[in-house]
């Protein structure tokens, strides 16, 4: 999974929260849940230098299929971790998960085995891995934050800077909460259009193989010439660096991104509603449905997509990925996993951009924001936990100026140096990062920018100059250059359904139904009609609980407000 390269500066203040012997033998095993239990705040308190923080071992859970692959080896005594206790006496005890985020989140919520704090996606209250979070929140088993944010400055940030209106609205201040903030998102933009994060989704293919071709990636930027490329590559004997034949096309774990095989039948959405023909539509029921999935029946009928796709394992993808196995594959361009594996090996299999691809407007399909994020890494703490102000502390340092210099760039004077303010590498140390990325892992920084810090960006706080860019930066600000993120400053008309009279039992109808599971059975249906047949079994499911309806109410709601997208 990859994680957001984010960036801070220094500040040299930062207290140290008292500890009262009397308080702590009064708190008993980590103290209790109420916010003035004990003092924690690291960032804003005028401590003594010699008073030192309570020791706390808290248990933490990265809630995301393969997200451990940023642990560094030893968890405790990396570098980083070890400074990071020296402040505020937290120590991490970490897990990770190689399965399904929703899977996890309901069997803790469902045997009340809540880790002390859990990063796990928050892309909607409405649905998947948010529907759970929030539902959990409203049974208990989350810690209302709100009485302790002012406790905690750079807590309170990331609750309100980078997050888009419409979001913060309905999803993290949804009324259901009354009031309550129970998430800290994470992996957020700074409030800047500049700190908007390009994930670079596309599709990249081998560029030996292109090569061999005599073909241009630039050139292959629609479905034809798209198809035309992978039947290439299934007639041209290409093996991978086992000297294995290669798969012409397929995805990571589960299936993503198979999304980027039909770009040609997207736009530039934020909403689940798409404007056809002068009528508005929901998306599932729109005749691109049908062209895509028949697209995706083609590649697989014919040879030219992975079969294992949808159900391979992150380590299976992994596997296939490093190894060169996918001659073309969609998702991001994954240069912490190719960097130290296949480049190294074999760096004329590098992967080289597709396109960029065409959507069905002719212009690049790239990445669609609003101006702060919609869905978001978030972090929630247990309800159970037996010291909140230890993990608010922790979070409150490292998401400050000294601990964000900290999880970025590790130990000064050690790592690094600071020029005119701005932290470089130490070039022995830069040169062992770029050859060995394993190297930074383990010093423990990989893993805290991409599941502990938000409303934040290392690219607009520390620019680097090109001499501190390695090869890997220039290539992936070479992808961002050809896919510009499109902004779109609206109101999603997504959230209008929820004024539907009738949308809770629409909800309610819909709860548990998969639409990508029925796709997938439509991919490998045995016949044309018989995937179509599928396909509209479950469309039929959504115009079974309303859709239709509530598509009609949304489109009369949209026309009273001039600040609606779709």
């Amino acid at each position: 999974m990859r994680m957001t390269r984010l960036k801070g500066s220094l500040s040299l203040a930062v207290a140290i929260p008292v500890l009262a012997l009397s308080m702590t033998a009064c708190s008993g095993n980590g103290g209790n849940n109420e916010p003035n239990a004990t003092t924690g705040n690291t960032s804003n308190t005028g401590q003594k230098e010699a008073d030192a923080p309570k020791q706390v071992t808290l248990t933490f859970l990265s809630a995301w299929n393969g997200g451990g692959a940023s642990f560094p080896q030893d968890q405790v005594n990396n570098p980083v971790a070890k400074a990071i206790r020296e402040k505020t006496g937290v120590t991490l005890k970490m897990e990770s998960i190689t399965t399904s985020e929703v899977e996890k989140l309901n069997t803790i919520f469902a045997s009340g085995t809540v880790p002390d704090i859990v990063n796990a996606p928050y892309w909607s209250t409405t649905g998947g891995e948010g529907q759970v979070i929030k539902k959990a929140a409203l049974e208990g088993q989350l810690l209302d934050l709100t009485p302790y944010l002012d406790k905690y400055p750079n807590v309170k940030r990331l609750v309100t800077t980078g997050i888009a209106k419409d979001f913060a609205e309905f999803d993290m201040n949804s009324p259901d909460l009354e009031g309550k903030q129970y998430i800290i998102p994470t992996e957020t933009p700074d409030g800047s259009i500049e700190s908007i994060h390009n994930w670079n989704y596309g599709l990249f293919a081998r560029g030996d193989i292109l090569k061999a071709l005599n073909v241009n990636a630039a050139d292959i930027d629609t479905q034809e010439e798209l198809y035309d490329l992978l039947e290439k590559i299934k007639n041209g004997n290409f093996k991978d660096i086992s000297g294995k034949p290669v798969i012409p096309a397929g995805t990571m774990h589960n299936g993503w991104d198979s999304s980027q095989f039909t770009k040609g039948w997207t736009d530039y959405n934020i909403s689940d509603f798409r404007e056809e023909d002068g009528k508005l539509n929901f998306w599932a029921l729109s005749k691109d449905e049908e062209d895509k999935m028949l697209y995706m029946r083609k590649l697989i009928k014919d040879g030219l997509f992975d079969l294992e796709a949808f159900s391979n394992t992150d380590t299976t993808a992994k596997e296939k990925l490093t190894t060169g196995k996918l001659a073309v594959f969609g998702a991001q361009p994954l240069l912490l996993d190719l960097q130290k594996t296949l480049y190294k090996t074999n760096p004329e299999m590098q992967y080289e951009l597709l396109g960029p691809m065409k959507n069905k407007k002719g212009e690049i399909a790239t990445q669609v924001e609003k101006p702060g994020r919609s869905g978001f890494p978030a972090i929630f703490l247990s309800a159970k936990i037996k010291d909140p102000d230890a993990a608010l502390r922790y979070l409150d340092f490292v998401n400050s100026e000294e601990g964000r210099l900290l999880a970025y760039w590790g130990i000064e004077g050690k790592d690094y140096t600071l020029v005119d303010g701005k932290p470089q590498w130490i070039p022995d140390v830069k040169k062992q990062f770029d050859e060995n990325p394993d190297l930074k892992r383990d010093e423990g920084l990989n893993f805290l920018p991409g599941r502990f810090i938000g409303a934040f960006s290392d690219t607009v706080t520390w620019p680097k100059t090109d001499d501190q860019k390695t090869q890997w930066d220039k290539l992936e600000e070479s992808f961002s250059v050809k896919m510009p993120i499109k902004i779109i400053d609206k109101v999603s008309a997504s959230y209008l359904e929820r004024e539907w009279p009738k949308y809770q039992q629409y909800r309610d109808k819909i709860n548990g139904f998969d639409f990508n599971t029925e796709l997938q059975k439509a991919y490998f249906a045995k016949s044309d009609e018989e995937a179509l047949k599928i396909l509209h079994n479950a469309q039929n499911k959504f115009k079974d609980a309303g859709v239709e309806e509530m598509t009609e109410f949304v489109a009369q709601k949209a026309a009273e407000r001039d600040d609606i997208g779709y």
